[in-house]
């Protein structure tokens, strides 16, 4: 999703009336613009902007009646439709349009057209006085560039230098050139409670590529498992070679980090990390761990836990065959001490693992073992309930965190995507990596919410007067 911005911060003044209150123009435009920025406020906090219903696009034969340098295979109309931009307000095309689009390619480059609407305030228009009824209205532009906050895009056609003729896609969903593209259309929905900002680290093009197409795999999955979360579909990439402040990395939820980046960091770097861990950022560093000893500790520590949930049904556990006696309470002693032995040797991996990354990484509070969480820990039950980690295609994880760092042991981020070392993954485990990452996301944001919320923001000291700085008090006199 796009990330669209909140209504500025700012009091509502309205008129004040009184008997004997004589109306003219401009209390009379006061009052309704009143009305208009309260409406406006309301839909920005509440709702993202997009297409309520109607503005298809149909490519068209040119009219007859044009000159013959206009009347080629360019038109296309703009159906009848309702959409709403950022602040609210509603954009009415109450009849079919012809358009032309005019933007042309050179030198055998593709050129991205994006057809947008964008609402325009009839006030600011020179009109006749003598009409006592003004229709709101609205443009239509053909961008080439970026689009505005208030632009509501109906189409985007990828332009070549030979394009002659706009056509309708032989297929919606793979349009080629000079057809017509309506896979970004925004439909006006629900603004999340929570918009997530994630940015990566980027030492090999392969490896950030890989990781940003995962992330945005969990960012489509939001929708449907988390709609009150939201994630920004761009994800920025930070040059690791640069010396990056504080400021440059502030704006982010959660910044992710790959185990094998973690030396890299420069000190300006690793000092920044820090500061922005402390002041409510958090970052996911993730370690792999494939054809090592922890690997092997995690799926025989999952095989101990699974056969003792089997002891416990009175089932025999087919992956410890040696246990045959479930009801012999020495069989159950000595598989819980095998699991606790297996718990130590995976502590100390960790730590080793750990040791030669603690150095670069903001460790400010002790690592705790995702098992070790309270159940109430957002990480283990918001939105999902967790009471123990994923094992998937043999692929086992560990999870440590500890204030705003999570480490995590394994691959977690390629299974996002449906695929890790060219293995399909079924779609339940796909659903349980996801699941486990929303969470991730989630932790992430409430602890940045919460702690920018509790900081003097220095923009707001230097927006407000000495004079203007109210104190309220609730002590008696």
């Amino acid at each position: 999703m796009n990330d669209f911005p909140y209504p500025k911060i700012q009091s509502f003044e309205r008129l004040q009336v009184s008997d004997g209150l004589m109306i003219n123009s401009e209390r009379w435009r006061l009052a309704h613009e009143y009305h208009h920025q309260r409406q406006n406020v309301q839909y920005q906090s509440l709702f993202l902007p997009g297409i309520i219903c109607g503005l298809g696009v149909v490519p068209i034969e040119a009219p007859a009646d044009l000159p013959a340098k206009f009347r080629d295979g360019r038109w296309i109309q703009i159906q009848a439709g309702i959409a709403i931009d950022l602040n609210g307000n509603f954009i009415v095309v109450p009849t079919p349009l012809d358009f032309r689009i005019s933007t042309s390619a050179f030198d055998q480059e593709i050129a991205t057209v994006y057809l947008v609407l964008s609402y325009v305030d009839p006030s600011k228009l020179k009109r006749s006085n003598a009409n006592e009824v003004i229709v709101e209205t609205f443009r239509i532009n053909e961008k080439s560039n970026s689009l505005a906050d208030n632009d509501i895009e109906i189409c985007r056609i990828a332009i070549a230098q030979e394009t002659a003729e706009i056509r309708k896609p032989a297929d919606v969903f793979a349009p080629s050139i000079s057809e017509l593209d309506l896979r970004y259309r925004l439909q006006a929905k629900l603004r999340p409670q929570n918009t997530i900002h994630l940015a990566c680290f980027r030492a090999d093009a392969n490896l950030a590529a890989d990781t940003q197409q995962n992330f945005k795999f969990l960012g489509q999955a939001l929708t449907s498992l988390a709609p009150s979360l939201g994630m920004v579909e761009t994800i920025p990439e930070l040059n690791i070679q640069s010396e990056l402040t504080t400021d440059q990395i502030l704006a982010y939820h959660l910044i992710y980090l790959h185990g094998t980046q973690v030396n890299a960091l420069n000190e300006t770097t690793q000092l920044s990390l820090r500061e922005y861990v402390a002041k409510g950022g958090s970052i996911l560093v993730e370690i792999p761990i494939q054809n090592t000893k922890l690997e092997d500790l995690l799926a025989v520590q999952s095989e101990l836990q699974s056969a003792k949930a089997k002891l416990h049904k009175n089932l025999p556990p087919q992956i410890t065959p040696r246990f045959v006696d479930a009801s012999d309470p020495a069989v159950q002693l000595e598989l819980q001490q095998e699991i606790d032995a297996i718990a130590i040797e995976i502590i100390a991996q960790t730590d080793e693992l750990l040791n030669s990354l603690k150095s670069n990484l903001p460790i400010e509070a002790p690592l705790l073992n995702f098992a070790e969480l309270a159940r109430t820990h957002p990480l283990r039950s918001q939105p999902f309930l967790f009471s123990t980690l994923p094992i998937i295609l043999e692929h086992p994880i560990q999870i440590l965190i500890g204030g705003g760092l999570i480490v995590i042991f394994g691959s977690l981020s390629s299974l996002f995507g449906g695929m890790i070392a060219d293995q399909e993954i079924s779609r339940e485990n796909i659903r349980v990596s996801q699941e486990l990452g929303i969470n991730i996301l989630n932790y992430a944001t409430q602890r940045y919410a919460m702690s920018m919320g509790m900081q003097i923001k220095s923009q707001d000291l230097n927006d407000i007067s000495p004079s203007d700085q109210r104190r309220t008090t609730n002590m008696l006199l």
